[in-house]
């Protein structure tokens, strides 16, 4: 009867934070790359009816309307600015708010936390990390140097920050906007869950 914002930065663990949630509270985990994956299923003419049908793979095509869907897959079939595309928010801000009447899932990313801020049955969830142990997981995951590895960094999380600012004039690391704030430098993924649970138990039920 929840549903679970995660806001993260880079390499953080989020997915599999967000994947192994999910798992354990039996909710669906949406992120953007399952997004980007239904969209340009349905935008398949042939195969949309079938698509549509086979509800039991995933609840995401209950919350994809047509006009949904054409915007998704513009967006998502393309290199993109956030802060100048304006459907790709309108698209997002809808897509978002469909899954909160949904119940019972888990969002990573998409500005989750603005959007359904004061939202009664929201739970919201920052994951953070200290700088040098982001630069060594980089590092070790991409087999860079360390320049380059902050180079990636700052580009991954730079999009994130100023699309919350652009958007919803807010601060993305402001404490405010969560529910929860994880430092997964010194948090497992299976600690980070329990956490995640016992907090959304306190303030929403499950």
């Amino acid at each position: 009867m929840a549903v679970i914002t995660i806001s993260k930065e880079f390499a953080t663990d989020s997915q599999e934070v967000a994947a192994k949630l999910a798992a354990k509270l039996g909710y669906e985990y949406i992120g953007k790359r399952l997004v980007s994956e239904i969209a340009k299923e349905l935008s398949i003419s042939e195969s949309e009816a079938e698509t549509f049908r086979k509800t039991d793979q995933t609840r995401m095509l209950r919350f994809l309307d047509r006009y949904t869907c054409s915007i998704v897959q513009r967006v998502v079939g393309r290199e993109y600015s956030c802060l100048d595309d304006k459907k790709y928010f309108e698209v997002t801000k809808k897509l978002v708010e469909n899954l909160y009447d949904a119940d019972n899932v888990i969002i990573l990313g998409w500005g989750g936390q603005c959007i359904l801020r004061g939202k009664p049955k929201a739970f919201h969830v920052r994951l953070i990390r200290d700088m040098d142990s982001k630069i060594k997981k980089v590092m070790e995951r991409f087999k860079v140097d360390e320049k380059k590895a902050r180079d990636i960094i700052d580009r991954e999380e730079k999009d994130s920050r100023e699309y919350i600012k652009h958007f919803f004039k807010a601060n993305w690391n402001d404490p405010a906007l969560y529910d929860l704030v994880i430092d997964m430098g010194n948090t497992s993924v299976n600690e980070a869950v329990n956490q995640i649970i016992e907090g959304v138990k306190k303030k929403v039920g499950i």
